[in-house]
């Protein structure tokens, strides 16, 4: 990743390591034909990290529009538009890739509508269930270079259409106690930034 686009900012605000255990992919998985769906409506939000110690300062406004393929721009004043892409896998559940305007490199998330707001969960390799897990990289499905599953490589939708229903069953799970969930909630502003 070249650089840091307002996803990756914002958890990182929230204390995250952005990169250790998530999915990516070198070449897009959704595009204008499987990533078409549009879950958030265009208009201004504030997105804030889903943790116990985070409070206001770890928010940002942004501004999210979408085009008529189904490309998302979320935009920040102060970063790079995050590119998003949005697939669904079951009623109110589904599959995001981000990459940042001009990025060669993609991230994979589970996306959720609660009412009006819209959660973004970075999925993890290491919390995916082993058996399926196990599957999936066997088929080819998703690739990793060790046994601590510290990254995944998305290599085909069914990788990442799967990892995402295992995130809208409840089946992704931790094995460590400490970790949190790296969770962004989209909340629509009452104003739109100036």
């Amino acid at each position: 990743m070249r650089s840091l686009g307002f996803i990756k900012v914002i958890f990182a605000v929230a204390g995250a390591s952005i990169l250790g255990g998530c999915l990516l992919s070198e070449t897009p998985i959704l595009d204008a034909t499987n990533g078409r769906a549009t879950p958030i409506k265009s208009g201004a939000y504030i997105a804030c990290p889903l943790k116990d110690d985070a409070d206001a300062s770890d928010c940002s406004e942004l501004i999210v529009s979408h085009d008529a393929s189904g490309l998302y721009r979320f935009e920040n004043l102060d970063e790079k538009p995050s590119l998003f892409r949005f697939r669904k896998i079951a009623r109110r559940g589904y599959a995001v890739q981000t990459t940042e305007d001009s990025d060669d490199s993609y991230m994979y998330y589970y996306g959720r509508r609660v009412g009006k707001r819209f959660r973004l969960t970075m999925m993890m390799c290491a919390e995916l269930p082993a058996s399926l897990r196990d599957a999936l990289i066997a088929n080819g499905d998703l690739a990793s270079e060790d046994d601590d599953f510290e990254s995944c490589v998305v290599n085909t939708l069914k990788g990442l259409t799967k990892a995402s229903k295992a995130y809208h069953r409840g089946d992704a799970e931790s094995d460590d106690v400490d970790s949190e969930k790296m969770v962004l909630e989209l909340t629509p502003a009452t104003q739109a930034p100036q």
